[in-house]
């Protein structure tokens, strides 16, 4: 592939949501883990190899929200998804109830598998959470994002979670080559 990037340790998390929104849950989220919440997509669409580069060379405690849906094209890329892949950028996604309920949250997950985006898990949004009902789904869920006891849980799978992708070494990639 002429653009996939050499592997180097990452230290931070991306946020991705169905449609790119991911609402006031970036700012949330940076908060209850006490990561620095990084501005706005910080480079050129058209260049977002650079944007990922700098990504990976930064400090740890990181929290880079991504306000574009992972399936949408990008220069250089099939999709993001397969960027965020290629570059072995930790990642959570986050759903709302609706996106969940709509199918969403599973089309999304397996986009991200597909492209081998180290997926940290899901994160619920809003809406009523019932664990054993999560759990009944089949998706790598780690919590919702609301009442206080439900945030704790989520603080700490979620700082468990990246910790452990920051540690594992690269997937084997299969990308197509452009």
């Amino acid at each position: 592939m002429t653009n996939s990037p050499e592997f180097s340790t990452n230290s931070g998390v991306c946020l991705v949501a169905p449609g790119g929104r991911i609402g006031s849950a970036a700012a949330q989220l940076a908060q209850l883990c006490q990561w620095r919440l990084l501005p706005d997509w910080p480079g050129d669409l058209a260049d977002c190899n650079r944007a990922f580069q700098a990504l990976t060379a930064a400090s740890p405690g990181w929290l880079q929200p991504l306000a574009f849906d992972p399936g949408q094209t990008v220069s250089g890329w099939e999709c993001w998804a397969e960027a965020l892949g290629a570059w072995r950028i930790p990642t959570c996604l986050v759903c709302s109830d609706a996106d969940r309920v709509a199918g969403f949250a599973r089309s999304h997950w397996a986009l991200l598998r597909h492209y081998r985006v180290p997926l940290l898990g899901l994160i619920q949004a809003g809406g009523d959470w019932s664990p054993a009902d999560r759990r009944t789904e089949g998706l790598p869920w780690l919590g919702h994002l609301g009442d206080q006891e439900a945030s704790a849980d989520l603080r700490w799978r979620l700082i468990a979670a990246s910790g452990a992708a920051a540690a594992a070494p690269p997937a084997p990639a299969s990308m197509p080559s452009h």
